[in-house]
């Protein structure tokens, strides 16, 4: 999900810091690389946010490397079809659940700062 905001209006760190405060005991809060915030639920099922200068991206995905890395290996290891059926019926929903859950806990908290 993409939400434009003003520019230079939101920093990570206070992003960071705000996403902990409110999922801090729900989710765990980490850093995925230098501009991207990884909120996980479990090991597998995650979201990341990524904070620009004038837009947040929040993707529903795996929330460190090591599974993207794992997942990308057993596409190919067993071919396309098999594993994108077994992410679809397992994990698909449970990331664009905690995508949204985030998405919406961004637009109430800096709803002056989203431009729509």
């Amino acid at each position: 999900m993409k939400l434009k905001i003003k520019e230079n209006s939101i920093s990570y760190d206070e992003l960071k810091q705000t996403l902990t405060q409110e999922f801090g005991d729900l989710y765990k809060i980490d850093d995925y690389s230098k501009s991207i915030i990884s909120v996980s639920k479990t090991k597998l099922i995650g979201a990341n946010v990524a904070v620009f200068k004038n837009k947040i991206l929040i993707n529903g995905g795996f929330p460190s490397m090591a599974y993207n890395i794992g997942f990308m290996l057993f596409i190919i290891l067993l071919g396309f079809i098999i594993p994108l059926i077994i992410y679809l019926l397992v994990l698909h929903k449970k990331m664009k659940a905690v995508e949204k859950e985030v998405a919406d806990f961004i637009k109430v908290t800096y709803k002056d700062k989203i431009m729509m």
